[in-house]
């Protein structure tokens, strides 16, 4: 099987960890080396200070399966989350929300297009669906307005027929 994921050049800031800028966005993801998102940065700076201050909390060398098993590491992962999110004010995974989108393209239109052809629904409708889409809920009112005036162009041509 062909891996469909993208690749990224990644910096070792401390041995065992690896950082790289989350393709098409500023942030950048601090991982051990097996893959695993330990925290989210603002910047490259952010992760390397980030790094080199959880770097003495463990080996970090060591397989992932390692770390989970070391009754040590477990005993102290409330001190690692402080050390996380309260010293290095780095985002952990399990509160990470991923940047939306500020742009939509043609195939987001003619995807929401596409989902609404042919039905009975009304504008009220179609604007609630997208408001609650990924691809169209990061848009700020202006951007939003236009990709909605967009579909219903081609949803409801009848409104806008000239």
């Amino acid at each position: 099987m062909i891996s469909t994921r993208p690749t990224v050049d990644a910096i070792e800031p401390a041995p065992g960890l690896l950082a790289y800028q989350i393709p098409g966005q500023t942030e950048w993801r601090l991982t051990h080396h097996s893959g695993l998102a330990l925290a989210y940065c603002r910047d490259q700076q952010h992760a390397e200070d980030t790094a080199r201050l959880i770097a003495g909390f463990t080996d970090w060398t060591r397989s992932a399966d390692d770390i989970r098993g070391d009754e040590t590491v477990a005993a102290s992962l409330d001190e690692l989350r402080f050390l996380i999110s309260y010293e290095a004010s780095a985002t952990l995974p399990e509160r990470h929300m991923p940047q939306l989108p500020a742009t939509y393209t043609d195939a987001d239109i003619q995807a929401a297009a596409t989902y609404h052809q042919g039905d009975t629904t009304d504008g009220l409708a179609i604007i609630s669906a997208m408001a609650q889409s990924s691809k169209f809920a990061g848009l700020g009112t202006d951007t939003f307005n236009e990709a909605f005036g967009k579909v219903m162009r081609i949803v409801h041509p009848e409104h806008y027929a000239a």
